[in-house]
């Protein structure tokens, strides 16, 4: 079990694979919202239900959490919410 508290603004975002989906930028009360890109060209709020576990400074996501959030690398239609 993770704690909200272990979350703060800068931290990678990954996916069950490792591959990284963005960064923390801002945390709010039930989710945190996730930027991708330099300069950034896209964000994201995330649910804190869909971490899995906050580990080594990096936040994972849950495996099969059903977001559609691509990795930073992959290109994305427009943007969502998760």
């Amino acid at each position: 079990m993770w704690d909200p508290g272990e979350l703060r603004e800068g931290m990678a975002v990954r996916d069950e694979h490792g591959r990284r989906l963005g960064t923390v930028v801002h945390i709010g009360d039930t989710h945190f919202e996730l930027e991708q890109g330099w300069p950034p060209s896209r964000d994201f709020m995330v649910s804190f239900h869909l971490v899995a576990r906050v580990d080594h400074g990096e936040v994972f996501l849950h495996p099969g959490h059903g977001a559609s959030v691509p990795t930073e690398d992959e290109e994305l239609d427009s943007g969502a919410s998760i």
